[in-house]
């Protein structure tokens, strides 16, 4: 296969979400052994899964809300912040967003999440914390207007899909070394830089202020 550089590396990282499942199971399978060698569980052990199971209940319970958490109705329900960016991800395939989910470029279920969320675990667990922090400012009435933009979205993240995409790699910009260094690098970004941020300025001052724009 022809050599076109780094960027063209399709990012690895390998899943390492086993890890939590081993760490929330550990104390179940612990129990189960003891029982069947020892045949019954001393007293203080008893009281001690009294108390710990229900946190590990409450523990997955947080897990499957955090999946569903991930749907792009979820984030578009946050009337205020968030109404707009749904809007307009809908109606207006001119931005970035909107252009690769009308065209089925991206998960619909899911859009929101696999854009903003990064690459690999970590991308998952920074998402996250951030939506916590998002509900928190909708909540208190915090946020504030217009919403900042990152610079540019997670490199990775953008070449999870288009590394290995003919079109993408066809471009000659993308071709170039030093402009691949820089990317890989997080010296310049996708958007921003050559693609327009992926929503409309507009979308970043709130459901009312968008209302009277439109």
């Amino acid at each position: 296969m022809e050599e076109l550089g780094p960027l063209f590396v399709h990012p690895y990282q390998p899943d390492q979400f086993w890890i939590l499942i081993l760490i929330v199971s550990l104390p179940a399978i612990v129990a189960s052994l003891y029982v069947l060698i020892r045949g019954q569980l001393p007293a203080a052990l008893s009281s001690s899964l009294m108390i710990l199971l229900p946190l590990v209940a409450y523990l997955l319970g947080d897990i499957h809300l955090m999946d569903e958490s991930k749907r792009v109705n979820y984030c578009g329900s946050c009337h205020e912040a968030m109404s707009p960016m749904f809007e307009t991800m809908h109606n207006d395939d001119s931005t970035l967003a909107g252009f690769h989910y009308k065209r089925g470029a991206i998960s619909h279920q899911t859009a929101c999440y696999s854009c903003h969320s990064g690459y690999g675990l970590s991308g998952d667990m920074t998402a996250k914390l951030a939506g916590m922090r998002h509900m928190l400012q909708t909540a208190l009435g915090s946020e504030d207007y217009p919403l900042r933009l990152r610079r540019s979205f997670d490199i990775d993240s953008c070449l999870d899909c288009h590394a290995e995409a003919k079109p993408f790699r066809a471009i000659e910009d993308h071709r170039e070394l030093d402009i691949q260094e820089a990317l890989l690098a997080r010296d310049m970004g996708c958007t921003g830089e050559c693609h327009e941020t992926a929503h409309p300025e507009e979308a970043r001052h709130g459901a009312a202020a968008f209302a009277e724009a439109r």
